[in-house]
């Protein structure tokens, strides 16, 4: 079942829409930020796999307003997964904010941005030096 998360949308800057939106910077209101995002992610993912499928096509809308919906949905989970360390998951965990399978699922989002942000630099890097060879 897909479930609907609101979109909140930052009109001002196209590249800085994003749904993370905590009410404050206590560790709890953070976790539970990010539980939302990672819900409205997962839907995502769920909404870009079933548009292929003409029962749930015509009920999720158009196919940009999808795959917009998603990456503003990776972007707000990577914000809250930067917004919150490792050591503060496991006080998390002993506060009961989280249980370990949310904690293991945390590291692993948290793993996964990383090794990307390499890659990206590198890429990055590449492409500089590459462009400056050509000169």
């Amino acid at each position: 079942m897909i479930s609907s998360v609101p979109l909140y949308y930052n009109h001002c800057m196209v590249y800085s829409e994003h749904i993370y939106t905590p009410d404050g910077d206590s560790l709890e209101t953070r976790i539970s930020a990010y539980k939302t995002v990672r819900e409205a992610w997962l839907n995502g993912e769920t909404s870009l796999k079933f548009l292929e499928d003409d029962l749930w096509a015509d009920r999720l809308g158009e196919r940009d307003n999808v795959e917009e919906a998603y990456k503003i949905s990776t972007r707000s989970l990577k914000m809250a997964t930067d917004a919150i360390s490792q050591d503060e998951i496991q006080i998390a965990i002993t506060q009961g904010f989280v249980d370990a399978d949310e904690a293991r699922e945390f590291m692993q989002h948290k793993r996964r941005e990383e090794m990307q942000s390499i890659r990206d630099n590198q890429q990055a890097e590449y492409y500089s030096t590459s462009t400056h060879r050509r000169k």
